[in-house]
């Protein structure tokens, strides 16, 4: 039986169909979905795919249209989103065989809804980690890079994932050098602290930081409390450091932050431990360290250990369209 593709305007029912899917990430959250919406300059849809009466797959993707050329994202550019893309519901009563068949139908329908739809002259789509098989987006000559992003294991006991690390970061989390440090959480003024602070690193090297305060304020307000924390280091009173972290029922995703602070302190490996620690006491399993694809961050954040997971970059679109798409968000 063939698979068709329906547009879901029903929060509810989308929400749904995100828990069923362990593969699911925070960003697949309809709530999170409307603040993507609110601050693309284009237009969501969020795509199920039906085998009959029954849901397989979701496929958030986003339109974007820039001097008459349109294109197709998930997630959309410049708002630090690292991943979307589809997810296929997994079913353990299904072989291998029936499954691949599955995702090919699933994908190739909403390539194809994708196609006759919006008729795009590039799409882009990262997927997240548990979505492994994009050989059906290969088979439609999309171009296949593989991207990595890190891991920690939060299912051990917290003792032992700190003898995991390496010993600098061990010996700042227990160190007690007379440093009036303290972690807070707040939000507002914090959030703006971690976008100022970022904003601040990028312009001293000449690059652009794209994401809006105003996105990451939005994301805080409009999704549930629990979804979004800002923990920011605190020296003799005044912030030096902070992290944006988003969190889902299993993972703890790093979002913004961890610049180097201003001042000769480790906050950044504290911050990391209280993240890790308040993740555990929530029962999450899973902190993504996100920065696995910069040589700079590798260095910084290898020291925790990490496992190397893989996730994909997809693409279409002819090659001149593809420099274009790099270029501009190499510049921006």
């Amino acid at each position: 039986m063939s698979i068709s593709v329906e547009i879901c305007s029903d929060a509810d029912e989308w929400d749904e169909l995100v828990e069923r899917a362990s593969a699911a990430s925070v960003f697949h959250r309809s709530s999170v979905l409307d603040v993507l919406d609110r601050h693309t300059e284009g237009t969501g849809y969020r795509l199920i795919g039906y085998k009959g009466q029954e849901p397989v797959g979701i496929f958030p993707v986003f339109e974007l249209t820039k001097g008459g050329i349109t294109a197709v994202f998930s997630p959309p550019p410049r708002l630090g989103v690292p991943v979307l893309g589809p997810i296929l519901f997994a079913n353990e009563q299904l072989k291998q065989r029936k499954y691949e068949q599955r995702n090919r139908r699933f994908i190739g329908a909403c390539l194809e809804w994708i196609e006759e739809t919006l008729a795009p002259r590039y799409v882009r789509v990262c997927t997240t980690t548990e979505y492994a098989d994009v050989r059906p987006f290969s088979w439609e000559e999309y171009t296949v890079s593989p991207r990595f992003t890190y891991t920690i294991d939060l299912t051990r006991d917290r003792e032992a994932i700190k003898r995991s690390f390496s010993r600098t970061p061990r010996r700042n989390i227990d160190s007690d050098d007379g440093i009036d440090f303290h972690i807070t959480t707040r939000i507002d003024d914090g959030i703006r602290f971690v976008h100022e602070q970022i904003q601040s690193r990028y312009e001293a090297q000449g690059k652009t930081y794209t994401v809006p305060l105003e996105f990451l304020v939005d994301l805080s307000e409009e999704t549930s409390p629990s979804t979004v924390q800002t923990y920011v280091g605190m020296v003799d009173d005044e912030p030096a450091a902070g992290i944006i972290a988003l969190r889902d029922s299993d993972t703890v995703y790093f979002s913004e932050g961890g610049n180097k602070p201003d001042v000769d302190f480790s906050c950044n490996d504290r911050l990391h431990w209280k993240v890790i620690c308040d993740a555990k006491e929530q029962g999450l399993s899973l902190y993504d360290l996100q920065g696995a694809n910069t040589p700079r961050i590798c260095e910084y954040k290898s020291k925790f250990n990490p496992e190397l997971r893989t996730y994909y970059e997809l693409e279409s679109g002819t090659p001149l369209m593809r420099f274009v798409s790099k270029l501009y968000r190499k510049i921006r």
